[in-house]
């Protein structure tokens, strides 16, 4: 898919994104109305279900453990039965209610009645006729009763686990007036339940009153709402992924056709020089001339030894890619190592008008490693300096050892790197432009990709200390070896 580029990936998952989110917010909108309702069926059961204990208790003490007081007062059918005749209101209705328990027996009695001439007027007043009691005694009775009927409710509502704020109203049962608390209305809050009797002494209706739901309904949600949460951070971070590695791509597509370019150039100086070399002696019979002759058959060693360096350069680094170098570690005495290709560069150093110079250190130092790797990271990283600095440079190679480790710099004058190239010059084909997008200096773009993993196979690491126009200090820092 050509047309799938970098650039429409952007606003295509941006655009996924706001879809995703915008379903995500309906989806836990209508869960949160449906939640909403199902705390509300809770709370009503609470007050309900409190009711109908709490007039069990009124009513069965000793009796307990009664068969019959328990299918009768505890059924669902009772329950529906006294809410209806509570909820009843009929104009000049009376209606009047009798219980009364006996070793033999129990009744429960309930009357009604109402005027048929609507022009007459009767107290809508319903009565309770217990075994007795005096009125005092039924107040006390009541108010025990409703303290019982209360603690149970807040019980049953902390049991939910989350803390609402709430309170409650009561009612006198026969005229419906407001007896306690504040009038209420279901604007102001957010849950108001039933009203219910909480004994059968009918004196007075309680209402359970929640300000604000919104919280416990969130609280209840709290693991649909975290899986959306997650299912968007995943969503966005596989975008954020899948362009990255658009990304990295890209830059590795062109960088590789930026190599193969470089590549080209540099393997036809070499051909090119060769082949000029070889007509040269044909077409003027340098074979009469040995002095000439050598000079260009020398010229022509020199350019296949380089062309075979380049080659080499690009196997090693595929071999090294592929995980097929296999190191053979020795002990070496890296000061040693240096001055050997140091020694090897003197006419590269001599050409450019450089100087090379290896600051000796105190003691010889020694690592365990690959000997002819560890001298191909040095030779990459003094002919890089050799190719970025100015002539008449100097290039400054230094040992150091901290905390077990030695440090080896490559310190030169050359025109420095930016801060954001700093850890992009060890990535593989990765080569800096100049102003003009061109490369000012030829190579491969392998050298300090090469360096990072010799140095990585070797349990070390590679820094870089470099501004623009102050030169830049690359530091292999290795394992020291220490005899135990």
């Amino acid at each position: 898919m050509k047309w799938l580029t970098s650039r429409y990936v952007l606003p295509l998952a941006v655009i996924t994104l706001i879809i995703s989110l915008c379903l995500q917010c309906a989806w836990i909108r209508q869960l949160y109305m449906a939640q909403k309702k199902s705390v509300a069926t809770v709370l009503e059961s609470i007050v309900s279900d409190a009711s109908r204990q709490i007039t069990y208790q009124s009513i069965a003490k000793g009796h307990e453990k009664s068969i019959r007081f328990q299918q009768f007062f505890l059924s669902p059918e009772w329950l529906a039965l006294r809410q209806a005749f509570d909820d009843l209101k009929v104009d000049n209705l009376r209606s009047q209610f009798h219980y009364g328990i006996t070793n033999d027996s129990s009744v429960v009695e309930m009357k009604m009645s109402f005027l048929n001439d609507l022009k007459k007027k009767m107290s809508h007043r319903s009565t309770t006729i217990t075994n007795g009691k005096s009125q005092r005694e039924v107040l006390l009775q009541d108010q025990r009763d409703l303290k019982v009927m209360d603690s149970l409710v807040n019980h049953r509502l902390d049991l939910l686990g989350f803390h609402i704020d709430r309170s409650y109203a009561l009612y006198d049962y026969s005229v419906g007036k407001l007896v306690k608390g504040k009038a209420i209305s279901n604007a102001s809050s957010a849950f108001v339940s039933g009203k219910y009797t909480y004994n059968l002494k009918f004196q007075n209706r309680y209402q359970l009153v929640v300000p604000t739901i919104t919280w416990l309904v969130i609280y209840q949600m709290k693991y649909y709402l975290i899986s959306s949460f997650m299912m968007l951070v995943l969503t966005a971070a596989a975008f954020y992924l899948l362009i990255r590695l658009m990304k990295n791509q890209q830059l590795y597509a062109q960088a590789k056709m930026s190599f193969t370019s470089n590549m080209t150039h540099e393997l036809q100086t070499p051909i090119s020089t060769i082949a000029v070399a070889l007509e040269s002696i044909s077409k003027y019979h340098l074979i009469d001339e040995p002095g000439k002759l050598e000079n260009y058959i020398n010229i022509s060693r020199h350019e296949l030894q380089r062309l075979q360096a380049m080659i080499e350069k690009v196997l090693k680094q595929e071999q090294m890619d592929i995980g097929r170098t296999k190191l053979q570690f020795s002990l070496i005495d890296i000061q040693s190592l240096l001055k050997q290709v140091m020694l090897s560069m003197d006419i590269q150093v001599r050409e450019k008008n450089m100087e090379l110079i290896l600051v000796p250190a105190d003691e010889p130092y020694f690592i365990k490693g690959d000997a002819m790797h560890i001298a191909n990271v040095c030779y990459n990283l003094i002919d890089n300096a050799l190719k970025y600095s100015p002539a008449q440079s100097r290039i400054e190679v230094s040992c150091s050892v901290a905390d077990h480790e030695l440090t080896i710099s490559f310190k030169d004058n050359g025109p420095g790197i930016k801060e954001i190239y700093h850890q992009q010059v060890f990535e593989r084909f990765f080569r800096i432009f100049n102003q003009d997008n061109i490369h000012n200096v030829k190579g491969s773009g392998l050298g300090l990709h090469y360096v990072k993993q010799v140095v990585s196979l070797h349990g070390g690491r590679v820094a870089l200390q470099s501004k623009i126009a102050k030169g830049s200090n690359f530091m292999i820092i290795l394992p020291l070896y220490e005899e135990n």
